[in-house]
Parts: structure tokens; sequence; C-alpha cells
């Protein structure tokens, strides 16, 4: 007997409904053949074997932005790639390999690295608001 292919996201939805009577809210879809971008739930899922879910990416607020919350170290492993945002470089982020040395540690408690370049992107904008010329 296999289990079902959303088994282990199933058992989470089931710990945030212990805490929330709106656990949708905590997560995301995206339907097979249609969805390019995760979508917001707003009832509970019907985990569909085609479909695919998420729980929702936590966050912090910085300057009214809502970015990611940067991985920690024990997130990550040794080789894996990370992203941090960059306030200087056109693109707004470094992409890294983690070898766990001085310089990843450092980025790593600055509460910069995040798991894609999208994330420290956001996080880049964020940061540059406090300085950004607003005329």
């Amino acid at each position: 007997m296999t289990k079902h292919i959303h088994a282990e996201l199933m058992a989470l939805y089931a710990q945030d409904a212990m805490v929330t009577d709106k656990p949708w809210e905590r997560w995301e879809f995206k339907l097979a053949l249609f969805d390019t971008k995760w979508k917001q739930k707003n009832n509970h899922p019907d985990w569909n074997i085609k479909n695919q879910y998420r729980r929702k990416q936590k966050t912090i607020n910085i300057n009214g932005f809502e970015v990611p919350e940067p991985l920690e170290i024990s997130e990550i492993k040794y080789d894996a790639r990370y992203f941090a945002p960059s306030l200087t470089d056109i693109y707004k982020y470094n992409e890294y390999v983690f070898i766990n040395d001085k310089a990843d540690e450092r980025i790593f408690k600055m509460g910069l690295a995040h798991r894609t370049k999208e994330d420290a992107i956001i996080h880049a904008d964020a940061l540059l608001s406090f300085t950004k010329n607003k005329t």
C-alpha cells in the first residue's frame, strides 16, 4: 500500500488546524495545468494529486515590505546555492555556494541568506527603500 502523494503536507495542515480555525490562510496552491504562480487558499485544500500545495513562506516586515524570512544556517546543506541582497549591484542580489566558511557564517548571522534570488531581491528592495530618493 502506498501513501497519498500529499500525505506529509496533510500532516502539516493538520498541525495548522490545531492552532487556527482557518488553516488554509497559511497555505498556497498551484493548479497543475494552468498556474505558474502560487495562489492563496481561501478554503480547505482538496489535495488533488495533480495539484501542488505548500505552506506559505514566513515573512518579516522591513519598512512596509513583506520580506521572505531569511534562512538559518541549519537549513542549508554543504555545497548548496543561496542568495543574498546586494545594495550596489544592478541585479540586487549575489549568489553563493555554501561551504560553511567565515563569509557564509557572516551572511547567515546578519540575516541576509535566502533560498532564491527573487527573495534576495525583495530583501534588497526593502533595504533600499530607506534611502531611495522619493522625487
